[in-house]
């Protein structure tokens, strides 16, 4: 009966990994500036998605899945309920709406809820106390000053580019500054991909990486590789997928819904998400890349005093305040129900 379980927790990790694709929006201000179109953008980050997940994704995962329970490790029942609560929430947002939902919000709403409630579901080893709230803490900080740096990087490098487009000489000028733009835009939004594959893979197989099966080493030949690999190769996978069937809706949001693009507010978005992020993803902190990239939008409009849809931002940040509480609730029915049988 465990290793069923264990096949289906597999099974949930890559499901929940194909809907935290299916809500990635990190190349959408090149699609909104006309750069990529959204089926370049797609394959150009799927595939750095995967590589991102394995190289960078062992940190942000330990903390998100045993470091928020005290270090302890999950049972297969409290995994597979988390991971169920993510997927479903996810898919119904990113398929109703396409909103940019955090993904790091449904998973630490989703373990929070789990550790915090069971010993009301018969686990004597769960209970608020094992949860880590200077951890919590620590990440809840993260979602409030990582959106405000954005915010911040975002709209200096745009008053900055905006002068320098001041003193361009005629429309030749301008349309050479907004080509070489395009070329950094697009090494940003590579970085940002990176950072967003290791940081966005922790959300989705961060409860799995903290399973004793996925623990210590496995011997393939002359070959040693950490058995944590195979949940962040799992999840790299089922990104790139969910960003390749569903994640064009969520990008085509963020393209055109927010706030028109140029090549070089988008590079000014862009390269303040990209530092954030990839900075963040280094020390291990679970950010939302789409808090982040949100902000760096909404500064872009501020700076060129251009609209900034109003009806959209505040869809989207009523969606972030509701999907930790969602998670919790999802999270905790769903293990209510799968524990009796397991």
């Amino acid at each position: 009966m465990e290793v069923l379980l264990l096949a289906l927790v597999l099974v949930i990790g890559f499901l929940v990994a194909f809907a935290v694709g299916s809500n990635d929006e990190t190349m959408s201000p090149a699609v909104g500036a006309r750069i990529f179109t959204v089926n370049t953008a797609v394959a150009i980050g799927g595939i750095i998605n995967i590589i991102g997940a394995v190289t960078l994704g062992t940190n942000v995962s330990e903390r998100v899945g045993s470091d928020i329970a005290g270090g302890s490790l999950l049972t297969l029942t409290m995994v597979f309920a988390v991971l169920l609560a993510m997927a479903i929430w996810l898919l119904v947002a990113s398929f109703t709406k396409g909103l940019p939902i955090s993904t790091t919000q449904c998973v630490v709403g989703s373990v929070i809820g789990v550790v915090a409630l069971a010993p009301l579901l018969g686990i004597a080893s769960g209970g608020s106390y094992a949860v880590d709230w200077m951890v919590v803490g620590q990440i809840f900080i993260g979602w409030i000053v990582s959106p405000a740096l954005g915010f911040l990087i975002s709209g200096i490098v745009y008053a900055g580019v905006r002068r320098l487009q001041s003193r361009a000489k005629g429309l030749a000028s301008r349309e050479r500054q907004e080509r070489i733009a395009a070329y950094g835009l697009t090494v940003f939004l590579i970085i940002t991909s990176l950072s967003r594959g290791g940081n966005d893979v922790a959300n989705a197989v961060a409860p799995l990486i903290a399973l004793p099966d996925f623990q210590g080493f496995a011997y393939l030949g002359p070959f040693i590789i950490p058995m944590t690999v195979i949940p962040l190769l799992l999840g790299g996978i089922g990104m790139a997928l969910g960003l390749a069937v569903i994640g064009r809706r969520v990008i085509k949001t963020l393209a055109t819904e927010v706030v028109t693009l140029s090549p070089t507010s988008a590079l000014s978005a862009s390269m303040a998400t990209s530092i954030v992020m990839f900075v963040g993803t280094l020390l291990g902190f679970p950010l939302s890349g789409t808090h982040v990239l949100v902000a760096a939008l909404v500064a872009v409009g501020w700076v060129s005093r251009a609209p900034v849809k109003k009806r959209q931002i505040r869809d989207i940040l009523i969606s972030w305040i509701v999907t930790v509480p969602i998670s919790a609730g999802l999270a905790v029915g769903l293990f209510a129900l799968i524990q009796p049988f397991f």
